[in-house]
């Protein structure tokens, strides 16, 4: 039998930044939230989703390089590192936001891109485990 951790996943973005988390190995888009406010949310939030894992999605350029943003993603995680004690792990989530957007418009829904890219992110991160 196959264990299930909880994780939580983070779409980082500059102006706001999307949420999601796992249970029993079952994927769910949370919400979006201003990224200011990250630092100040995640805290509670990883407390009561029992995390034990963070996993960020690292916006690498498609040639495998690491892009302006990946920079803006690091210096985000020394600071998420110092308030928090759970392991923090980075995934490539290139074109998650694309396929998050591609997903709604093929069903014809609207919905949050950028909690859906997380979903995305955690889902593409479970699989590769």
């Amino acid at each position: 039998m196959k264990s299930h951790h909880n994780y939580i996943s983070i779409d980082y973005g500059t102006r706001k930044s999307g949420l999601a988390y796992s249970v029993e190995g079952f994927c769910f888009a949370w919400k979006t939230v201003l990224t200011k406010d990250l630092l100040d949310i995640l805290p509670k939030w990883l407390q009561d989703r029992k995390a034990e894992k963070i996993i960020i999605g690292m916006p690498y350029n498609i040639d495998g390089t690491m892009s302006k943003h990946g920079k803006r993603v690091q210096e985000f995680t020394k600071k998420l590192e110092a308030i928090v004690n759970i392991p923090i792990q980075f995934h490539d989530e290139r074109l998650s936001t694309s396929e998050a957007m591609l997903g709604f418009d093929e069903y014809g829904v609207n919905g949050d891109i950028d909690a859906e890219a997380a979903r995305l992110i955690l889902i593409d991160f479970l699989n590769q485990k």
